[in-house]
């Protein structure tokens, strides 16, 4: 009786893990259930900081800064930084700070840190996430049109 509870309890978990494999592997992520976080929304999931759809997988939020001197951090995640909804700076402390124009990578699994933006001029500015590399998404910012 004993070894064929093992055995069942052995094949349910080899079962559960490849079932949740197949499911990862069909289900895409909802990338419209990102928020841009940061300093500016006190870390909240702010409806008007939803990121929206550009073309392709490509995202962005607009957020107007004032240029004190004083970096904004930041980041990409939904509602409750759930595991591959929580998008900070792939690459810890080197690669986090950025300017206008410069892109670095992001980790959604495993995420570095924030990012940080110091903005030169005040105004509005478009954060951009790409997540064409869906395990190592692009971050960008550019001055709002």
């Amino acid at each position: 009786m004993k070894s064929r509870f093992t055995f069942i309890f052995l094949i349910s978990i080899v079962m559960s893990g490849c079932s949740t494999t197949f499911v990862e592997q069909i289900m895409e992520k909802d990338y419209q259930s990102f928020y841009l976080r940061g300093v500016f929304t006190w870390w909240e999931a702010d409806e008007n900081y939803r990121i929206e759809k550009v073309n392709g997988k490509l995202y962005k939020a607009t957020v107007k800064l004032i240029a004190d001197g004083q970096p904004y951090d930041f980041k990409f995640a939904d509602q409750s930084y759930a595991p591959g909804y929580d998008c900070g700076s792939a690459t810890g402390t080197a690669g986090k700070v950025l300017t206008v124009g410069k892109t670095a990578r992001s980790s959604c699994e495993n995420p570095g840190g924030n990012f940080q933006f110091t903005p030169q001029e005040t105004g509005a500015y478009d954060f951009f996430i790409d997540f064409t590399n869906e395990q190592l998404p692009v971050v960008y910012i550019e001055k709002s049109s």
